[in-house]
């Protein structure tokens, strides 16, 4: 097998296949993922993050360290962007 960085670059297409692994089942096994249907899946998630002003009114809404939350774009700057995906600390 070569070394990874010796293949050569291309761009992302959603019927590329990336690899990953499976937790929940024992020894890990490996899965393949379509790019495609990654994509979905982050967009998913990424829309049902809810939106804070800022990481202590995430907490205050009950998110705990190692959530993930949204900019509403009313925080201080640099939180004054909407949108900004944010990890509660």
């Amino acid at each position: 097998m070569a070394i990874i960085y010796t293949y050569p670059s291309g761009t992302p297409q959603t019927t590329d296949i990336l690899i990953g692994s499976d937790p929940s089942v024992t020894g890990n096994p490996t899965k393949n993922f379509l790019m495609g249907d990654v994509s979905v899946f982050i967009q998913t998630q990424i829309g049902a993050i809810t939106a804070y002003d800022d990481n202590a009114a995430a907490l205050l809404g009950g998110l705990s360290a190692g959530q993930l939350y949204q900019t509403t774009g009313a925080g201080a700057a640099p939180l004054n962007a909407a949108g900004i995906v944010m990890i509660v600390q």
